[in-house]
């Protein structure tokens, strides 16, 4: 089974209702015909392929609403308890006879259709690991037959991590008539070399020959692409904080110099303070479930390596301290917190992410990113016993 397949799959009790017919958000398929009533909000008209979709859509809906009903219909507090039953409800919706079905209309839908793109990029979006072919086939013909369509920027994370991904970017970047695909395309071929070079057990000689590689891209589209729109700002923007990460963030870097408010003390703190220690920064927010997820674990690592070189340090991103203080009043985590206040090191890091977790020996550099569980203990170890060694040598 192919393991991009896996990136399908949707994070179950936060997948949202996708468009139906007659959705105000959903995007113009031919030329709008606005409507004339006084007040009312101009409506566009569905191509014929886009209908059949949207009867495919509401059959998910139907499934997904049936599945949610107990647990959008419970008290708040009694939620946590349906997560269990709800997710076994959500595992077992029909996902992949309904790829099946979007597929089936992209392939019988004319090209020229806009359905024929958003059957293809539904069915996609509807395969799991249990049909990797479906989406694979969904996924060949988008790149065969809509590489100059402007929406095939919303495939790109999926073409990277699929098989020949990378050089398919490439070949799309490389020959795409219209400049932002083109810009996107290479901007997604940089990302995917830069998180290449994270990959634990590759040597230094390789980390640096990916960086050079991903830096080249990156410095020509902060030339060539500047002022180029994406939904998150500009090609410009993006790949000048890539190439800081890249530069300043990678592994085997020193760590950037970091001051923060640490909330015990209501004091500025910094990163150089902590020298001499294995430092973990877990960059979260009250907010992010995967964050509140680690939480056991993290409490476990700290009472086990209580008395060790070691520090862990958590930095919020919520939008006000008031968030971070109120949480920690009932939520055991006693550890250093530093709040960030949506600026310092989440601007200047570019912390794209929660959570984005650093790990740091006790020289500064910076030596894993994104461990968790097992594998982030098991890191912090073998940095603590590094230490360790160093001093008695």
């Amino acid at each position: 089974m192919s393991k991009w397949i896996s990136g399908l799959a949707v994070v179950a009790l936060s997948l949202p209702l996708v468009a139906q017919e007659g959705d105000q958000k959903q995007k113009p398929a031919v030329p709008a015909k606005k409507i004339t009533a006084p007040g009312a909000r101009p409506k566009v008209e569905l191509s014929e392929g886009q209908k059949e979709l949207a009867k495919i859509q509401a059959e998910y809906n139907k499934f997904h609403q049936e599945a949610m009903k107990e647990y959008s219909q419970a008290k708040p507090a009694d939620r946590q308890a349906l997560v269990p039953q709800t997710q076994e409800k959500l595992n077992n919706i029909p996902r992949s006879e309904i790829a099946q079905k979007a597929l089936d209309l992209g392939k019988k839908l004319a090209i020229k259709d806009p359905g024929n793109f958003d059957s293809l990029m539904f069915a996609m979006s509807m395969a799991n690991p249990k049909s990797p072919d479906i989406a694979k086939e969904a996924l060949g013909l988008v790149v065969a037959n809509h590489s100059d369509n402007p929406k095939i920027v919303n495939a790109f994370a999926m073409i990277a991590s699929s098989p020949n991904g990378p050089k398919t970017l490439e070949n799309i970047a490389t020959n795409a008539k219209d400049k932002a695909v083109s810009g996107q395309a290479w901007l997604a071929v940089a990302e995917n070399l830069k998180n290449s070079a994270n990959r634990p057990g590759l040597g230094e000689k390789k980390v640096a020959e990916i960086n050079q590689k991903s830096e080249a891209i990156y410095e020509n589209l902060e030339k060539e692409y500047a002022d180029v729109k994406t939904p998150r700002g500009t090609i410009g923007a993006a790949a000048k904080a890539a190439l800081f990460e890249t530069r300043y963030l990678g592994i085997g870097k020193a760590a950037p110099e970091v001051t923060c408010l640490n909330i015990e003390g209501d004091k500025m703190d910094t990163l150089s303070a902590y020298k001499g220690k294995v430092v973990v920064l877990d960059i979260w927010a009250t907010w992010c479930g995967p964050c509140k997820a680690m939480i056991p674990h993290e409490r476990a690592m700290v009472e086990k390596l209580k008395g060790k070189k070691f520090a862990l340090i958590s930095i919020s991103g919520d939008d006000k301290k008031e968030t971070l203080t109120s949480f920690l009043e009932k939520e055991k985590m006693p550890w250093t917190h530093w709040f960030a206040e949506r600026k310092g090191i989440l601007k200047d890091w570019s912390v794209r992410y929660y959570p984005t977790m650093y790990i740091i020996d006790h020289k500064g550099v910076i030596r894993a990113k994104d461990l968790r569980g097992e594998a982030l203990e098991k890191k912090v170890e073998e940095l603590l016993a590094e230490m360790e060694k160093e001093k008695k040598g």
